[in-house]
């Protein structure tokens, strides 16, 4: 079956234009392309993607001292690939469940505390030896960076939080800035989201506030 050129021609066009208007659109933040169609031309399938990979390890302390790895009995569920359903729960979010779940199904000793730790490592180091080997000039040492996301009882309940290795890296650069620690502290919020102005009493409050407390009378 022929198509004719003309056929050809349009669907050409029409493709480039789209692909035109999606680019222009998504540098100018149009919100033309805010929506469901905009997703199929504008083309931000890798924008999620992180230069590091990470695995989560929970690990579980009796009272005297030792450290146990907590793993499946049954055997961990690997959905994807050769990497096990944990890790995927990168926000640990369902870390509790988890924990409960095989302290629940498992024989073992009075634990005290259990640690959730996160691995990071740049995922360049995932490469076969042979490619590295062709990428690289120099030895593949891989360097990995642990953090402590949690410290929860014996039961899985939280005790301790904390920020995930990209966040904790971000926090520490502010802290380490004077001048962006100086701006972080003396900064006053734009827009108080815990205030209604339409609400009975606050009227007088919210003039106040929005003249710094000086009449415009």
């Amino acid at each position: 079956m022929k198509i004719p050129r003309w056929v050809s021609g349009l669907f050409v066009c029409v493709y480039i234009s789209l692909l035109s208007w999606g680019i222009v659109g998504h540098a100018l933040k149009m919100p033309s392309i805010a929506n469901a169609f905009g997703y199929f031309i504008v083309w931000d399938m890798f924008c999620g993607w992180q230069a590091y990979d990470n695995r989560t390890h929970i690990i579980g302390e009796d009272s005297q001292g030792n450290y146990y790895e907590i793993r499946e009995p049954w055997g961990a569920f690997q959905p994807f690939g050769n990497v096990d359903r944990v890790n995927y729960d990168v926000s640990n979010y369902l870390a509790v469940r988890h924990i409960r779940n095989v302290l629940k199904h498992s024989d073992h000793p009075p634990l005290d505390r259990v640690y959730v730790v996160q691995e990071i490592w740049a995922k360049q180091y995932n490469v076969p030896d042979h490619l590295w080997n062709c990428c690289f000039s120099e030895p593949k040492d891989k360097m990995s960076y642990f953090n402590l996301r949690a410290v929860c009882t014996e039961d899985g309940m939280p005790i301790e939080t904390n920020p995930d290795w990209f966040t904790a890296q971000t926090l520490n650069t502010i802290a380490d800035n004077p001048r962006l620690r100086q701006q972080a502290q003396s900064a006053q919020p734009y827009y108080n989201t815990f205030f209604n102005p339409r609400s009975e009493g606050n009227g007088a409050v919210f003039s106040s506030t929005l003249n710094n407390g000086l009449s415009t009378n």
